[in-house]
């Protein structure tokens, strides 16, 4: 043929391509096959066996062996990794046998589908083993002598098939490495650290195992050294296999157990070479090696057979040196002696037989103690001898004790008495006593009295009582029958001869069937005895429970009471509860019977039986009794009816508020106790709140009607969506802005401003970017949808301005506020004349006066009287003057000043002042506490309100002792400070506090820290005066506070 294309695979295969053929070929073997072929041109080559070249092509796979002009064999399978298929051609046969006679052992394995196995003959084409499995397969190969597969599956277990004998064995559950050593049947597998190694397959429970640390690479065998390389990272380790070993199974493979023997002799002694051992004797003797299969024999500690086959290798010897035949092993001697040690008597037999051996093969039997089968064939041969070798038998019996069969065989001969003997000195009377029955052979009365004897001896007393009845003897046989409890023939036989003994008989009869837990059939005994308590207890016990109720009702009532319970409660059990409450009332067990009836939730009947047997405090105990055990139960429904029917609904209220089944406890308190409903919402409520359990006790605040407590609560916890939401939903949408207000009071910053914007709330949220400093938003705000709150802007402006002391730009602001006024003020409060002066003549010209007597006033408090004067006369207020020359008893100015403007003043304050002057008055003492609160009224009918409450706050306890005149300058301070200073709020708020504690003024100190919200100091200050009740009412607003108080609560009571 036309050779039209050729490939080089692996620089070493060749594929060439004709029209009808294919040629394969190896470079290196120079091995060239050429095969018919038709394919589709999109054929896979697969090299992985050296021998033969697989083919794959439209699903079917089919082998080339080189230097084959034939097709070796073909299968159909999907799967063709080199992990799924696994051939082997000729590999480990025997040496010297490559004669056309050795048959040839050509396999392969692969996969029919993920689960399933099949092994494939190529040289019969037939399929050997097909092996299905319960998970997928991931690899798998055969042994070289292709006798036994190897496969893992995809949970890594191991597993062994042999293909001889169709078994699998797991070797290991767990190989994450698998492999046959090259050219032996040794095994070796990783499992997890350990290197494990099976020397001898045939024996997997054999296994070797080394410690490693790493992963199995590869096992590389060359130059007489077997070693596995192991990856441990850094390392490369090698761990070397017993290369005997090894050998040992190619030399099984082989056939040269010579060498094995060798091999093994070489190793000690371990549980390996033991398995390795007898698997060399199991061969030997398979193949006819005597001689190695007695050293096997030696070797494994088995004498008796060593001895043994030392003696037929000894017999072949013979007949082969005697020219009997070529082969010694072929002697029918040799073969008949194999054939016992194997157990194959007949075999061994028919070959002594066939040669006219009969002595032998009578000896061999009579060696074995297999007398029957030697008696048999003098039998068979008409042996003069065959009397004596019976009597030898019997002998041999008798000698080792073995009466019964001697007795046999004196039966068999028609020896009855004989055989009765042997079978009572046997001890066995029972064969005596069948054998002394049969009527062909009479037997005289001593006989059966010495066998009666036996049978009782024996324990056999049922036998011995039917024989004492034989021999007339009723007494005797009541006795044996009695002690055998064979109680139907001793109430048989007492019917006919002693008939007061039938009574006494089936009582004893019906206490053994009870020992014997037959009480089924104990009852009817008892009644025939009249025991009709014990028949009672055994119906009971047996669970006769139809036979007990009728026994019972027949029985007198203090005779059944006892069992009047114990019945009830097999009716309960059975849910018949009527008759169990008509027993449980019969045994005076009422109070068990409501029980009953609660546990089956049938109140109704319960209370009824309770109503008509016992007394209304017992009904009311027994109730409340079961009621707890069914709440300890888990039972609270059932619980709850028992507490209502005996009208106890208090404690239905708190089992369920133990339980925390609060609408349970919430329904039966609107049932029965509907005057503390809206209190048991609040007090739900508070305590679903200390839970953090919001949704639940907001529900239960705004059914107790306080849905202000339930906005507060969410306000304490940040929850601010869910306060303006309950807010909104209860209190309008003016409520829900106030939440949103505070809300954004508490984010502070451009963050507040912006949610009060969202929530439509522009005034508001400009005055509170004003408060917060965040005054250009303020501005933004204010010029885009409020214009009219612009000039408010700037005033406050300015005032932050002027706290901050950026007076020019205070000024600014407040002239465009159009407060030119306020700008007049904050010069004044800062003393600067000038400007004060500059604004007044410029913007605002009726507060020129104003500012000339804030100057005089300075002037004044300095002492600098002249200069103040001039000040309050160009100011237009002499009398201001004359006051404050008045106030420095500097009399004569102050007359002069009066004089000179009489006019204005009036003749009338000249008058008095010389008066006062005559008569030496003055005004009150400075010092006094009148005058201590009169720079602060001073400073505030100016308008200067800051100054006037630094005026107040300088007054201490210094100046004056009167503690209640203290509070009530402190207060002023606060005031003016709520209604005109709100930036010093806090501070001031926070110093009156402080010193409202030091003159021991707690409550009030405490309710202005309140009104800042802050809750924390407030707290503390009603602690430290133990005003317990008010410091947990702040708790309402500052939950989160609630175990604070309560910790310095207990610290407090120690």
């Amino acid at each position: 043929y036309e050779i039209l294309k050729i490939n080089i695979y692996q620089d070493q295969y060749l594929v060439a391509h004709t029209p009808d053929t294919l040629l394969i070929g190896d470079l290196e073997s120079c091995k060239l096959s050429e095969v018919p072929w038709s394919g589709s041109g999109s054929e896979r080559f697969i090299f992985e066996n050296a021998a033969v070249c697989m083919v794959y092509n439209a699903g079917e796979l089919s082998l080339v062996e080189y230097g084959r002009n034939e097709i070796l064999g073909s299968a159909r399978t999907e799967h063709v990794s080199p992990h799924f298929i696994s051939c082997r051609l000729n590999e480990g046969r025997p040496k010297g046998e490559h004669t056309p006679e050795v048959a040839e052992n050509k396999k392969i394995a692969y996969l029919m589908d993920f689960q399933t196995v099949r092994v494939l003959d190529l040289v019969t084409g037939i399929a050997v083993a097909t092996l299905p499995h319960d998970s997928k397969v991931d690899w798998l190969e055969l042994n070289p002598s292709a006798t036994k597969l190897l496969f893992r599956d995809k949970r890594r277990y191991l597993h062994l098939y042999d293909i001889a004998t169709q078994t699998r064995s797991t070797l290991l559950n767990y190989a994450s490495y698998v492999q046959w050593v090259p050219n032996s049947d040794v095994v070796v597998a990783q499992n997890r650290d350990n290197l494990c190694v099976w020397y001898t397959i045939d024996a997997p429970e054999r296994v070797t195992i080394f410690q490693i640390k790493g992963d199995v690479e590869d096992i590389e065998r060359s130059g007489g050294r077997t070693e596995v390389i192991v990856d441990e990272g850094i390392n490369t380790v090698s761990y070397r296999l017993d290369e005997t070993l090894i050998e040992f199974g190619m030399s099984i493979d082989l056939k040269d157990y010579e060498r094995a023997v060798t091999l093994l002799e070489q190793l000690d002694y371990s549980p390996e070479t033991e398995a390795m051992w007898s698997t060399l004797e199991q061969l030997a003797l398979t193949d006819n090696k005597l001689f190695i299969a007695e050293r096997c024999a030696a070797a494994l500690g088995d004498t008796g057979k060593a001895m043994y086959l030392r003696g037929v290798n000894e017999l072949a010897e013979e007949a082969q040196r005697q020219g009997l035949v070529q082969d010694g092993t072929q002697h029918f001697m040799v073969q008949a002696r194999m054939a016992t040690l194997d157990k194959h008597f007949d075999r061994a037999e028919q070959l002594l037989l066939e040669q006219g051996k009969v002595e032998e093969a009578m000896e061999m039997y009579q060696e074995l103690h297999r007398w029957d089968e030697a008696i048999a064939i003098a039998e068979s041969k008409n042996r003069e001898d065959t009397e004596e070798l019976k009597t030898s038998y019997l002998n041999w019996l008798l000698m080792t004790s073995q009466e019964e069969k001697a007795a046999k065989l004196k039966e068999k001969e028609g020896d009855v008495r004989g055989a009765i003997e042997l079978y009572l000195q046997g001890g066995l009377p029972a064969r005596a006593a069948a054998l002394a029955q049969n009527p062909q052979f009479p037997q005289t009365p001593e006989m059966l009295e010495t066998i009666a004897g036996a049978l009782s001896k024996a324990g056999l007393h049922d036998k011995a009582g039917a024989f004492f009845e034989k021999l007339n003897n009723p007494e005797r046989a009541l006795e044996a029958y009695r002690k055998g409890h064979a109680y139907r023939r001793a109430v048989e036989l007492s019917r006919r001869q002693f008939p007061h003994e039938v009574v006494k008989l089936e009582h004893e009869w019906g206490m053994w069937l009870e020992s014997q837990k037959q009480l089924d059939a104990a009852i009817n005994h008892y009644i025939e005895a009249g025991q009709y308590v014990k028949a009672i207890e055994a119906a009971i016990q047996a669970r006769q429970w139809s036979k007990a109720v009728q026994i019972v009702d027949m029985q007198e009532p203090q005779v059944a009471e006892r069992f009047f319970k114990i019945i009830a409660q097999h009716f309960e059990e059975t849910k018949h509860y009527e008759q169990a409450e008509r027993y449980y009332v019969k045994a005076s067990a009422s109070q068990e019977a409501v029980e009953m009836y609660t546990r089956a939730n049938k109140w109704d009947k319960a209370h009824k039986v309770a109503v008509t047997y016992m007394s209304p405090e017992q009904v009311s105990k027994i109730y409340v009794a079961q009621a707890q055990r069914l709440e300890s139960a888990g039972k609270l429904k059932e619980a709850e009816k028992l507490y209502l029917m005996v009208k106890e609904p208090d404690l239905a209220i708190n089992m369920y508020k133990k339980n925390r089944h609060y609408d349970h406890m919430i329904r039966l308190v609107a049932q029965h106790r509907k005057d503390l409903l809206a209190e048991t919402h609040l007090h739900l409520a508070q305590q679903l709140e200390t839970e953090s359990k919001f949704k639940d006790a907001e529900r239960h605040y705004v059914e107790a009607t306080d849905w202000k407590s339930a906005v507060n609560m969410y306000r304490a916890h940040d929850m601010w969506d869910d306060a303006i939401r309950v807010a909104k939903s209860h209190g309008g949408v003016n409520a829900s802005k106030q939440v949103a207000y505070a809300w954004a009071v508490s984010l502070g910053g451009e963050a507040g401003a912006k949610l009060l914007t969202k929530f439509g709330l522009i005034e508001q949220a400009i005055d509170y970017a004003t408060e917060s400093g965040n005054f250009d938003q303020a501005f933004q705000l204010s010029r885009t949808s409020m214009k009219t709150k612009l000039p408010e802007v700037h005033l406050k402006h300015a005032m932050f301005l002027e706290d901050e002391g950026r007076f020019k730009e205070a000024e600014e602001e407040f002239i465009n506020a159009k407060k030119p006024k306020e700008a007049i003020d904050m010069y004044v409060h800062q003393q600067d004349w000038k400007n004060a002066l500059r604004i007044a003549e410029n913007f605002d010209t009726s507060s020129r006066p104003d500012v000339l007597v804030a100057k005089g006033r300075a002037l004044a408090d300095k002492k600098d009287y002249k200069a103040a004067e001039t000040q309050f006369v160009e100011g237009g207020k002499p009398e201001l003057a004359v006051k404050a020359y008045k106030d420095a008893r500097l009399w004569d100015d102050a007359i002069r000043v009066a004089k000179t403007f009489e006019k204005a003043l009036g003749p009338s304050l000249v008058y008095e002042l010389q008066n006062e002057k005559g008569r030496g008055l003055a005004a009150p003492d400075p010092g006094g506490d009148q005058d201590l609160m009169a720079p602060g009224k001073m400073w505030e009918e100016s308008g200067e309100y800051s100054k006037a409450i630094d005026a107040y706050l300088k007054v201490t306890g210094v100046e004056t002792k009167d503690l209640d005149y203290l509070e009530e300058v402190w207060e002023k301070a606060v005031e003016l400070a709520m209604t005109n200073v709100h930036a010093r709020i806090p501070e001031v708020v926070s110093e009156v506090s402080k010193r409202l504690v030091d003159i021991g003024r707690f409550e009030q100190a405490a309710e202005f820290l309140e009104g800042i919200d802050a809750h924390k100091e407030a707290m503390d200050v009603y602690i430290r005066a133990g005003m317990w009740d008010k410091a947990r009412a702040v708790t309402k607003l500052a939950p989160h506070l609630a175990s604070h108080v309560e910790q310095q609560y207990k610290l407090s009571m120690q």
